[in-house]
């Protein structure tokens, strides 16, 4: 591969870690909803991820965050249950 394409390639991987950690959600995998308690991601205006009570109206953001862990599959902050996520 081309050096300068490396060096692109590995500046845009630095650039999706850099968004990760700012909790901006950068579109590799589906929101996740919760199949037991029903606590489900949303994305705020600013890119941001959040979590909000199913059914919700008013799309307040609980504070609660999906935990990775690892091999694609999360627990959820509420009642921990396992769910497989479903990457782009």
């Amino acid at each position: 591969m081309d050096d300068d394409l490396t060096d692109l390639c590995k500046e845009l991987h630095r650039i999706k870690h850099q968004a990760e950690a700012l909790g901006i959600f950068t579109n590799d995998r589906e929101l996740l909803i919760c199949p037991q308690c029903g606590l489900q991601e949303d994305i705020q205006s600013d890119g941001r991820l959040m979590t909000i009570e199913k059914d919700s109206q008013d799309f307040k953001d609980t504070g609660l965050r999906f935990v990775d862990m690892g091999d694609g599959r999360f627990s959820c902050p509420r009642c921990q249950a396992l769910i497989d996520a479903e990457f782009l």
